[in-house]
């Protein structure tokens, strides 16, 4: 699920990867410049129609699928699991489709180009062992002494500022990673209270804002002495816009013999007087001239969604109830997830093989009953993780009418029932699906729990509604292992997922039989939407709400924030803001990818007006937006 804004600020951090903190700080670590390879097995997976969860969630979430992320063999042994899954249950593959695999090119990740390169005076650094471009870095040549600028930090308003009477317009400028620390490690200018325990400035792509709106040319990252291990990020797919200027990081030792060069103090001696008198330290480099090239060429995967119909029977056996959940995870982990060093495997028991597994043994049930009076199609999305882009696809290009399509139920982490628990969204898309969960929830040990009636939220049925098809979202709820590599097949409550499946396979039978009926958008004010929810994550405070819906499956490179609708009810729809319009600057503040709006959001208060501008078509508009407060 990606529900990264219920962790931390709007989810731009985890989605973006940019995050300038790694983990937890006592994380082991693989040794500096190490290969981490998963090999995969020739293990098939659970055997042909066993469609017992507690077979199929551990060998989803295995070692050897490695996370199921996007690009890795490990998703494609999964897809090919659940393919053998459906074959072996006698589904059907869906109208023009000759197998089971709805296939498509993603743009998964870049990779620095063969002319990327970095000198420092006349000695060429080596890429991998003594620098990488960031996953964000803008793409340029440059050439010009340095200057060490601290932790790159500009807050004024707290006190510190690195760039303060510091020219550094066409210049590199080097800077450390976190932030003014105390005696204790901890961020000196972190909110009270904020759990991530750093402040906005910390994050790489503040960094990165910062040294460009200054006039750098480029900017060096480099983690403190003793803060970690010197290890670079690996380089992966950038999210939105890259940064205006290149971004690299570079080992401690590279700094240091730039430093050395005109006799400046150490990082390490730096940094000290840096945390001990939180004033900035920040240097003039009269040499050597440090000159390069930044190159990204994009990377693509053939990513599949897996799907098959089992076809019903009766007046109504050309309509479609559409069951699905996502099958892919985060995979290896990279420092922009947030927890476990690098190359950690992200299991994804719960999030989200508990959901796959579900729809597995609700295929398996089915195709051995009578025919039911719809077709259902059973589907599970690939790349939910990198923005609903499985579902998205499938929406865009449906192998079936999207009119002939009634309903859709959603299965995203239903592996931790507790207190017999199960959360309920999307209730109030159509007319009768309200009496069909009452009469389900009769025969079930559940109790149900609205997240809200509307449509809209973080995972595939999103997709679905935005087209205006009715859905449902069934949700087992939030804990400490979300997006970590700690979401274990052995923390998955398989009773739950029992009674999960039996529930809905009877709300399955209510939507094969219900009149047909349509979507009823007035509920989608009450969605568990990124930008216009209920704030579900813990801490106060009050929050704002502009109410747009980014457009996550779109992957043409462009500037702004594109959006695929507004929600009812908020600011953006009651100023005229449409699907397809991007988002170019909202206030002051130029939006050059989703990032940008969520920090602007986040500095926003209630009844704000904002002037927002956009891009809708060939033309250029302003909307005066009065920001409303986003109730929890």
């Amino acid at each position: 699920m990606r529900l990264g804004s219920w962790k931390i600020s709007l989810a731009a951090l985890a989605l973006a990867g940019c995050v300038s903190h790694p983990g937890p700080k006592d994380a082991k670590a693989p040794p500096a410049n190490s290969t981490v390879v998963v090999r995969v097995s020739e293990h098939p997976g659970p055997a042909a129609s066993d469609a017992d969860p507690k077979d199929t969630v551990p060998y989803l979430a295995s070692d050897e699928l490695q996370g199921r992320g996007v690009g890795l063999p490990g998703l494609d042994a999964a897809a090919k699991f659940i393919a053998g899954e459906f074959a072996a249950d006698g589904l059907q593959p869906l109208p023009g489709q000759s197998d089971y695999f709805q296939a498509f090119d993603y743009t998964t990740q870049a990779s620095p180009g063969h002319a990327t390169e970095v000198t420092i005076g006349d000695k060429k650094l080596n890429l991998d062992t003594d620098y990488l471009p960031m996953r964000f870095s803008g793409a340029a040549k440059f050439a010009a002494t340095a200057v060490f600028i601290g932790y790159g930090v500009s807050a004024p308003e707290a006190g510190y500022d690195d760039y303060a009477g510091v020219n550094v317009k066409g210049k590199i400028v080097i800077a450390m990673r976190y932030e003014p620390m105390d005696e204790h490690g901890q961020s000196r200018l972190a909110p009270h209270g904020d759990a991530s325990g750093w402040s906005e400035h910390a994050t790489f792509s503040a960094k990165a804002k910062t040294a460009a709106e200054h006039g750098a040319a480029a900017m060096l990252l480099v983690s403190p002495p003793d803060s970690e291990p010197d290890l670079l990020v690996p380089f992966s797919g950038a999210f939105g816009a890259p940064a205006a200027i290149p971004v690299l990081e570079v080992k401690q030792a590279v700094v240091n013999e730039i430093l050395e060069a005109t006799k400046t103090p150490d990082l390490k001696t730096l940094r000290d007087q840096i945390n001990a008198s939180f004033r900035p330290r920040s240097i003039v480099l009269s040499s050597p001239v440090v000159s390069g090239t930044v190159q990204i060429e994009s990377l693509t995967a053939r990513v599949k969604n897996v799907m098959g119909v089992l076809p019903g029977a009766g007046l109504h056996a050309d309509e479609f109830v559409v069951i699905g959940a996502h099958y892919d995870h985060l995979g290896l982990g990279t420092l922009g997830h947030l927890f476990g060093p690098v190359g950690s495997i992200y299991h994804g028991a719960d999030d989200n093989a508990s959901g796959t597994a579900t729809v597995l043994e609700l295929a398996s049930r089915f195709a051995h009953a009578p025919p039911p009076a719809r077709s259902i199609i059973f589907i599970c999305f690939t790349a939910e993780e990198e923005g609903l882009i499985g579902s998205d696809y499938f929406v865009k290009h449906p192998p079936v009418p999207l009119e002939k399509i009634v309903a859709m139920v959603n299965l995203d982490m239903v592996g931790r029932i507790r207190d017999q628990t199960l959360y309920i969204g999307g209730q109030g898309t159509a007319a009768d699906f309200d009496a069909i969960l009452a009469k389900a929830d009769m025969e079930s040990p559940l109790r149900l729990k609205s997240i809200g009636r509307g449509g809209l939220g973080p995972s595939d049925h999103m997709s679905f509604a935005l087209r205006h098809v009715p859905v449902m979202f069934f949700f087992s709820g939030i804990h400490v292992d979300y997006h970590r590599p700690t979401d274990t097949a052995d923390k998955i409550n398989y009773e739950g997922i029992g009674e999960v499946a039996d529930f809905t396979g009877k709300v399955i039978d209510g939507l094969t039989q219900m009149p047909r009926e349509p979507y009823l958008m007035d509920a989608d004010k009450d969605s568990m939407h990124l930008f216009g929810a209920p704030d579900l994550s813990p801490g106060g405070g009050k929050r704002v709400i502009l109410g747009v819906i980014p457009d996550y499956g779109s992957q043409e490179s462009r500037v702004g924030v594109l959006i695929s609708g507004t929600t009812p009810g908020t600011p953006a729809q009651a100023a005229g803001m449409l699907g397809g319009d991007l988002l170019v600057q909202f206030g002051d503040q130029k939006l050059e990818n989703l990032i940008d709006l969520s920090e602007a959001l986040a500095r926003s208060k209630p009844g704000e007006k904002v002037c927002v501008k956009i891009i809708r078509g060939n033309k250029a508009l302003s909307f005066d937006v009065t920001l409303a407060e986003r109730k929890g």
